[in-house]
């Protein structure tokens, strides 16, 4: 193939790739598609700051390292949305998590070789005040699972925190994106 055919070839690709994601986005605009934390239209056309009501949410003390962890990560999360501005708190967010585990193999002299953890964690999150009005509640839930090396307790130990902090950070993330998917629901029927 000469270069100039391989040059139209390339071209015609590309405009076809562009038009294909320009339908693609058109089509997601049509389903209501809007960015997590673009401004949020509501009924007779207010808007809300959807990183401002983030960073207007307080969690609740969450006991325990996990907890404590948890508990930096999405404050983090929260405060950032904002940009880093002080908002007054509005919401309550409740957090716990629990941690099960499970033996996955066994060596043939009976040693376990291979664990597999799950975390779970409820959240609730709840408008301040007196009663506090609930919001949302939901459950996230992930699995990991590390190799205990024979003989390498420090290698398994580091493998176990690894697992520890990746199944945290998960779970951080999901937390996070429900808590925000769910106030911007509650906040577009508040308006409405």
């Amino acid at each position: 193939m000469s270069k100039a055919a391989l040059s139209i070839s390339s071209s015609r690709r590309g405009l076809l790739l562009a038009a294909a994601q320009g339908a693609g986005l058109a089509a997601l605009a049509g389903c209501g598609f809007q960015p997590m934390y673009g401004p949020a239209s509501g009924a007779g056309g207010l808007t809300l700051d959807m990183r401002r009501e983030l960073a207007a949410i307080r969690l609740d003390y969450i006991g325990e390292r996990s907890g404590v962890l948890i508990t930096r990560a999405l404050e983090r999360r929260f405060v950032d949305a904002a940009g880093g501005e002080p908002v007054a708190p509005k919401y309550s967010l409740q957090v716990n998590i629990v941690f099960g585990a499970e033996v996955l193999g066994y060596r043939q002299d009976g040693a376990i070789s291979r664990l597999r953890f799950t975390a779970t964690s409820n959240w609730v999150l709840s408008r301040r005040g007196s009663p506090p009005e609930e919001i949302k509640r939901g459950v996230v839930r992930t699995i990991d699972a590390f190799n205990v090396p024979d003989f390498q307790f420090f290698t398994a130990e580091i493998s176990s925190d690894n697992m520890q902090r990746r199944m945290l950070d998960e779970v951080v993330d999901q937390v996070f994106l429900n808590v925000a998917a769910n106030l911007r629901g509650y906040l577009r029927t508040a308006q409405g």
